[in-house]
């Protein structure tokens, strides 16, 4: 099965998580409840993706997902270190441009 793991760190005001493992359709609905809750809290979210080893088209509309809920919490949310599979998928998915990407997290 695979795995998903959420850590959280601050930076200044920023809060930081990373997420670690398989962002898959078998992984998504691991994801607890107050994980997120907990991410969207802070008025300004990274969401780093380094050590995303594999994600799938449901990891990419879970993403989403995310940043519906930090809207409606009014919650600035920004990702960061995308992996090139990601990218490639978000290209071949007709979506570039719609999540807010960083480059690099601080």
């Amino acid at each position: 099965m695979a795995d998903i793991h959420l850590s959280f760190k601050k930076n200044g005001s920023e809060q930081i998580a990373m997420l670690v493992g398989e962002l898959t359709r078998l992984s998504v609905t691991t994801i607890a409840k107050k994980d997120i809750k907990q991410l969207l809290t802070n008025p300004l979210v990274s969401v780093d993706l380094t050590k995303l080893s594999h994600i799938d088209t449901a990891g990419l509309a879970w993403l989403f997902y995310l940043l519906e809920q930090a809207k409606i919490n009014n919650c600035q949310l920004g990702f960061v270190n995308l992996p090139l599979k990601l990218e490639k998928l978000i290209s071949l998915s007709g979506v570039d441009g719609f999540l807010p990407v960083n480059m690099k997290s601080n």
